[in-house]
């Protein structure tokens, strides 16, 4: 069945914060989507996400409205004057339009088995302030999920820092509670900025990171997970694929199909894993020693003799203590690391593959392709293509 079109190209407000990295993730998602399937006439502008409602919205007479807004006053006077809205803010029980949302129980189930998967048992989990719905839903899984694994070692810190402290208070305080916390122990919190400001207080504390907490935050903002230290993993909430369905639901909204006013839930990404969680949490000293050296190293010129020294134990006893509780060899780790390297930097960089070699320890572009391909069943620019502009 061929697709309504629209007459003439329909007039949309984006009303979607420029300040973030989650608010230009949905505008690049509505670009694709109306690239493809458009042209539409878009208002966006530079704003804050906070910003109010720009004064025009109360007697514009427009054909749509995808808006992040807070106040969203003059987008219900909008939608009463028969402007299609769809809003990408604020879980409520009851919304006043169709609304969708990353889905916070599969957020949280995904950073919960990362760190099972690297054999956690201490748990922690750091909300924010106010009563916001998505964290509620969050920090309500997050016990949840814990309690059905059998997991009872969990604490929860309703915000990172209590109110009206001076920043350097704030860490204090902060780095106070981090030595109360039975280690290794891993710790979610709501955003990338929580996750610098976390890793900040574990430095003051002088607790070692990822060996002793391991953190994981949300948002993926590339800038603020580097700017951490160590880098900090978060998870990819997927915006860019949620702006772009956002706009496929407001299209057919101004197409006259009638949607539900109610919490959509979308599918989001995966942890993209750095270095604040890139751990096993193993009892053995000396295999976290050398598990450490290996992270910090992998991507120079290393080999298994290396890693023993620092170990300070034969090959062999490395070797049998590395299958017994990694499951993997010394070598088999090295390339697992490299691995995780190439993938983020075919994801967050555009460098090519020279550079990638380079930067990820192998001599020649030649061996990245083979090992890549023999990984993932695609070369690295396959991957980059499929991943950043495909399905995901």
């Amino acid at each position: 069945m061929r697709r309504k079109k629209h007459a003439q190209p329909p007039h949309v407000a984006l009303i979607v914060e420029t300040s973030k990295i989650y608010g230009r993730e949905i505008l690049l998602g509505i670009a694709q989507y109306q690239r493809v399937n458009g042209p539409w006439s878009v208002y966006t502008a530079e704003r804050g996400q906070d910003e109010p409602e720009p004064a025009w919205l109360s007697g514009w007479k427009g054909d749509g409205i995808i808006t992040r807004s807070l106040d969203k006053k003059l987008c219900r006077q909008a939608a009463a004057r028969g402007i299609a809205v769809v809003s990408l803010r604020n879980l409520v029980e009851k919304p006043d339009f169709p609304t969708l949302f990353p889905d916070q129980t599969l957020i949280v189930r995904r950073i919960i088995d990362h760190f099972l998967e690297r054999g956690f048992q201490n748990f922690a989990y750091v909300g924010v302030a106010g009563n916001r719905g998505w964290e509620r839903q969050r920090r309500d899984a997050f016990l949840r999920i814990l309690a059905e694994r059998g997991c009872s070692n969990v604490s929860v810190r309703p915000t990172l820092a209590p109110p009206g402290l001076t920043w350097e208070e704030e860490q204090e305080a902060l780095a106070s509670w981090i030595r109360t916390l039975p280690t290794p122990v891993g710790i979610v919190v709501a955003h990338d900025t929580q996750g610098v400001q976390l890793l900040d207080g574990c430095r003051r504390a002088g607790i070692r990171v990822p060996d002793d907490i391991a953190v994981v935050s949300v948002d993926n903002d590339p800038v603020l997970c580097e700017v951490a230290t160590p880098p900090l993993s978060s998870l990819d909430q997927n915006v860019q694929k949620l702006g772009y369905e956002a706009a496929a639901m407001l299209d057919q909204m101004m197409l006259g199909k009638k949607f539900a006013k109610q919490n959509y839930y979308f599918e989001p990404g995966q942890v993209v894993v750095r270095q604040s969680s890139d751990v096993l949490a193993v009892g053995d000293e000396r295999l976290a020693r050398s598990i450490r050296f290996i992270r910090e190293n992998a991507c120079k010129v290393i080999d298994v003799n290396a890693i023993a020294r620092i170990a300070g134990m034969s090959r062999r006893a490395l070797e049998n203590k590395f299958v017994q509780q990694v499951g993997r060899t010394p070598l088999e780790e090295v390339q697992e690391v490299r691995f995780r390297r190439v993938r983020q930097l075919l994801l967050e960089t555009d460098y090519v593959l020279p550079q990638i070699a380079e930067l990820a320890g192998f001599q020649y572009q030649e061996y990245l392709v083979r090992f890549f391909k023999k990984r993932t069943g695609m070369t690295p620019g396959e991957f980059r293509r499929k991943k950043r502009f495909g399905s995901t």
